[in-house]
């Protein structure tokens, strides 16, 4: 039961930071619930998605590389050839100047906006690339750090909205198999 009430708070604090401050708002709790269009469920369970890749890799007896060492300039610069590795790479790369931007304008809706653009950019590489299938080491190196890349940037920009708990942390937490919910040491309370 908590882990459905932290995820209906998360989904109702992203329903109303979604629009700006001078917005006439319709509350609507289907709509804020939903698991596709632009709410906080979907951002929500766009990291969840990036968590189940990584969580795949370990039942597979794989675990992540050191990508301080297994990634080297000219390793990400062949990858970052693709156009689509590219764009992955740029959007995921803007979450603090979309927060900036909240904060110098007094608009949450910044980030809002850009979380859910964030969710697409990943919903978009994780249908484009079979990261853990992928059968080429350096490209599946790369993947498996844009992956966590996305992760991290998914979570944070959650966490800006105080949307820290929820789906996201629970279901990887019991993917770990950790079993019921609990919040890791990383997290902290909403």
């Amino acid at each position: 039961m908590r882990v459905a009430t932290q995820i209906a708070i998360g989904a109702l604090r992203y329903f109303m930071l979604k629009y700006t401050r001078n917005s006439v708002i319709a509350f609507d709790f289907g709509e804020a619930l939903s698991f596709t269009g632009e709410t906080g469920v979907y951002v929500q369970y766009a990291a969840v998605r990036a968590g189940k890749i990584l969580g795949k890799l370990a039942e597979r007896g794989e675990t992540l590389p050191d990508f301080g060492t297994a990634l080297s300039r000219e390793a990400i610069a062949r990858q970052l050839v693709d156009e689509r590795l590219w764009q992955a790479v740029l959007t995921a790369s803007k979450a603090n100047a979309a927060i900036e931007q909240a904060i110098t304008s007094g608009e949450p809706a910044h980030v809002a906006r850009y979380a859910f653009q964030l969710a697409q950019a990943f919903s978009t590489f994780y249908q484009d690339f079979p990261v853990v299938t992928e059968t080429d080491t350096e490209k599946k190196t790369f993947l498996l750090w844009l992956t966590t890349y996305f992760r991290t940037q998914l979570e944070h920009t959650l966490a800006v909205f105080g949307i820290g708990y929820g789906l996201a942390y629970a279901l990887r937490r019991r993917d770990r198999g950790q079993g019921q919910w609990a919040p890791s040491a990383t997290t902290r309370s909403s």
